[in-house]
């Protein structure tokens, strides 16, 4: 309830939705994908471990990040900030005093291709919904990010046509 939406997106992805979810779900790709936008500064950690409270959902350590995998195809986390704009390590995401809250609902339209529904919302800086364009600018960020994952994806995807490792 103290959450206000600030970005909400509906993309066509080259990508098979399957794929897709994966990535969103395992983080321990993000500080070597998101090296510019939201993993920008991120040390590269000894290992990155989820820690599942709930059966296909959990928290990861070192991030305070919870996320879930809910049916049919959604991907919700929570993503605790200390301050804006910057990760607490080591922190859980209740402990944080502001979070980020992301909704992804991956529709698959056919093997190759998923249509995607993305809402971000905010438990703060609920002044900013105010600035004229300020959606325009969550939505720029939110497609930087999701563009970082989709060089990752697009790649597994492309080995996995060729009958190759998706994982090498």
């Amino acid at each position: 309830s103290d959450f206000e939406i600030h970005s909400e997106l509906m993309l066509d992805v080259p990508v098979e939705h399957g794929l897709f979810l994966e990535n969103l779900l395992d983080l321990a790709h993000a500080p070597f994908t998101h090296t510019s936008t939201f993993a920008k500064g991120w040390p590269i950690p000894d290992a990155v471990k989820f820690h599942a409270q709930k059966l296909l959902g959990g928290n990861w350590d070192p991030y305070p990040i919870d996320m879930s995998f809910e049916t049919p195809c959604m991907v919700l986390s929570l993503i605790g900030l200390q301050q804006p704009g910057k990760i607490e390590r080591g922190a859980r995401a209740a402990s944080c005093s502001h979070h980020l809250h992301q909704l992804h609902v991956c529709l698959p339209t056919n093997n190759r291709r998923t249509k995607l529904l993305y809402r971000m919302s905010l438990d703060f800086l609920h002044w900013t919904r105010c600035v004229p364009g300020i959606q325009t600018i969550w939505g720029n960020v939110a497609k930087q990010v999701l563009g970082e994952d989709l060089v990752l994806v697009e790649g597994q995807q492309d080995r996995m046509l060729r009958g190759a490792s998706v994982w090498r």
